[in-house]
């Protein structure tokens, strides 16, 4: 396996670092300043870990209670050894001996961010355990923590079940199956090697012009809540008697805290525009809801979110950090900051951010290559007396206690329990869940009659069906972002079923499929199936203008000229034509409504595709609805919450049809 050569590597590293852009746990955003506010070089090197007799009677006995196990191994660390458990590195960015040389506590997989040799499960494996055999190597043998944006499968692996992105999965609303898609993605995370997932993100956004929605579950709090908790059940498991989690799941994250969602124009990393006392209600209102059933499920991990309140950080924000949510929340785990993001806090200089984020009660720096003087400014900090001893014992041993609580003290690398999950990684069984997933989670809009029946009915006997859009056969658009690479991409990025490929499956042999890109239908087909919706983004890639959330310019096109070929039709009135919308999130479809008979929301299904096709031209019924409103226009999305507004609303929360056209939860139309 290639290796770094470290000396050469750290000063280019450090040049990186000041240039990255903060972002989320994944990669740097774009257009935004990224470098400490002032340059600092490493003056004098941190030492190399203390030399000497290690008593490992009592930290490595898994029969201690885990306090004392903390208590014996604090004693024995140098604060350079402290500070190292602190910082998170990126593992492009570092190699196995500076692991080793530093004791580096903990590791991260940004999005996209896959070992050299390759993007296999076996070729993770390799790198991962690589690195968490390094960390054993070190003078005091503290398991390494590595931690991967898992959030909606182990999406930066080729080959892994994707499954719908949480949008689709608020819509089917099935807690128990929300669980076991979370042992699914555990599964395939401890395949590779891994033991934290960065998830779930439990923000209820109010504006879908934001380009996280899709990560989150609805736009009510109070539905947040259940499903996080459903899901961070599936990805830690249950804890046996003394308290340990098992080899088979994964350490959750209850992300990001606090306030995402309720930025002014659902700008990405934005403002908050409340006083502190008025975002203190507003939390109070319920906002806080799916962090308080995430303590409630021993969430292991909380990641600060990027936004600001009222001007000021939220990781910087020691109230809402230690007051809140360690105080008075009681949480007892570690607090890990995002992507870079203690670079966006309002020191002069990168040291006094350092200063700033930890005093704010942040245990875990996310500094991907900077991590080495970040260590350093740790140590300084501690000898000036700008952060407490007592702050960086409480940091450490929060950083410790999750590490023993997840068993990682008692972790066999590439042992029997990894090995088991690399042989059901993407297996036919967890495809299948995730197909079930895509079922439950598509949402029959509209469905107007055809005759005597429905839209949606009348395609049933169809025999001469156009698919018309590349969407269609995009294996990539319908797993969107954070998957292979961190924005995703369209076309074939990894292994799946598409929605043409589930359809050819579905139809019998009997009937012709066909399919076009250029939106041309003839008075041969019978039906016309339309996929059309947004190409792939992440972040703040994906945040749009009011009059940008639509469809993609390609498909915009297709519509247009779909809608000249469409009215050429010599019997238009008894020809079905059924469209499907893969998007992240509600987006402007009013002025093409009425080109469709019966509209379709797949949100972002992920590689099952085939689960569309058993709903469309299967046995299954439609069972999703909307968990967020779905306005006429997008100018008027601030507005939807507000009374005497109904007629702005396109489609309401809730809504949600049948084959037969009747509502599924008493919304006939």
């Amino acid at each position: 396996m290639k290796k770094y050569t470290w000396k050469k590597a750290s000063a280019l590293l450090l040049a990186m670092a000041l240039l990255l852009s903060a972002c989320t746990s994944g990669q740097p955003a774009q257009g935004e300043e990224t470098t400490p506010s002032t340059q600092e070089t490493v003056s004098t090197p941190v030492t190399d870990a203390a030399e000497g007799e290690v008593d490992k009677s009592v930290y490595m006995n898994p029969e201690a209670n885990v306090e004392d196990r903390i208590a014996a191994l604090l004693a024995q660390m140098t604060l350079e050894e402290k500070a190292a458990q602190m910082v998170q590195a990126e593992q492009s960015g570092l190699d196995a001996e500076a692991v080793t040389k530093y004791g580096i506590g903990s590791v991260l997989s940004g999005g996209g961010s896959a070992p050299l040799t390759g993007n296999s499960a076996e070729n993770w494996q390799e790198r991962i355990n690589e690195l968490k055999q390094a960390a054993l190597d070190s003078r005091l043998g503290i398991p390494l923590l590595y931690g991967v944006d898992a959030v909606h499968g182990n999406n930066n692996v080729f080959g892994a079940t994707v499954f719908p992105h949480n949008i689709g999965l608020g819509a089917a609303d099935n807690k128990e199956l929300i669980t076991k898609i979370g042992e699914i993605t555990a599964s395939e995370v401890r395949a590779v090697g891994i033991q934290w997932t960065f998830a779930p993100t439990l923000g209820n956004p109010q504006n879908e012009r934001w380009g996280r929605t899709y990560e989150c579950f609805s736009e009510r709090a109070e539905d947040v809540a259940g499903l996080g908790a459903a899901y961070i059940r599936g990805f830690q498991g249950t804890f046996d008697s003394n308290g340990y989690m098992d080899n088979k799941h994964v350490i959750a994250c209850a992300k990001h805290f606090i306030g995402e969602g309720y930025t002014e124009e659902g700008i990405n990393q934005g403002n908050v525009a409340m006083s502190p006392e008025e975002f203190d209600a507003l939390l109070a209102s319920g906002v806080l809801e799916p962090y308080t059933y995430a303590l409630n499920e021993n969430v292991l991990t909380f990641m600060v979110s990027f936004n600001s309140v009222d001007g000021l950080k939220c990781h910087e924000n020691y109230h809402l950090i230690q007051e809140l949510l360690k105080n008075e929340m009681g949480f007892k785990g570690l607090v890990i900051s995002d992507y870079n993001g203690v670079q966006q806090v309002s020191g002069a200089t990168y040291k006094d951010q350092v200063e700033l984020a930890v005093n704010a009660g942040i245990d875990l720096l996310m500094e991907p290559y900077s991590w080495e003087i970040c260590i350093q400014f740790l140590v300084e900090l501690v000898e000036e007396g700008r952060i407490s001893e007592e702050r960086i014992d409480d940091a450490v041993s929060r950083i410790l206690w999750v590490k023993f609580t997840a068993g990682l003290f008692e972790e066999e690398i590439g042992g029997a329990g990894e090995q088991e999950c690399l042989a059901e990684f993407g297996s036919e069984e967890h495809r299948e869940v995730a197909r079930q997933a895509v079922r439950e989670s598509l949402v029959l809009l509209k469905n107007n009659s055809i005759g005597e029946t429905t839209a949606i009915n009348a395609l049933q006997d169809c025999k001469n069906i156009m698919v018309v859009g590349q969407k269609a056969f995009d294996i990539g658009s319908q797993c969107g972002g954070w998957t292979i690479s961190w924005e995703g991409r369209s076309g074939k990025t990894t292994l799946g079923t598409t929605i043409i490929e589930g359809l050819a499956k579905q139809v019998g042999e009997d009937v012709k499929l066909s399919h076009n890109v250029d939106g041309n239908v003839s008075s041969e087909n019978d039906a016309v199936i339309v996929v059309v919706g947004e190409n792939p983004y992440v972040e703040t890639g994906g945040d749009r203008k009011a009059e940008n959330l639509t469809v993609s310019i390609k498909d915009q096109e297709l519509l247009e000229a779909l809608r000249v070929s469409l009215d050429a039709l010599p019997d238009r009135e008894n020809t079905p034509v059924i469209a499907i919308i893969i998007a992240g999130r509600p987006i402007n479809i009013t002025e093409y409504m009425d080109m469709f008979d019966a509209v379709v929301m797949a949100w972002l299904p992920g590689t099952e595709g085939e689960g569309v096709a058993d709903v469309l031209l299967g046995d299954y019924d439609f069972t999703g609805t909307l968990k967020y409103t779905w306005m006429k226009s997008p100018l008027d999305i601030e507005k939807k919450q507000e009374e005497g507004n109904e007629d702005l609303v396109l489609f309401p929360y809730g809504h949600g049809l049948k084959k037969d056209g009747s509502g599924i939860l008493g919304n006939a139309e």
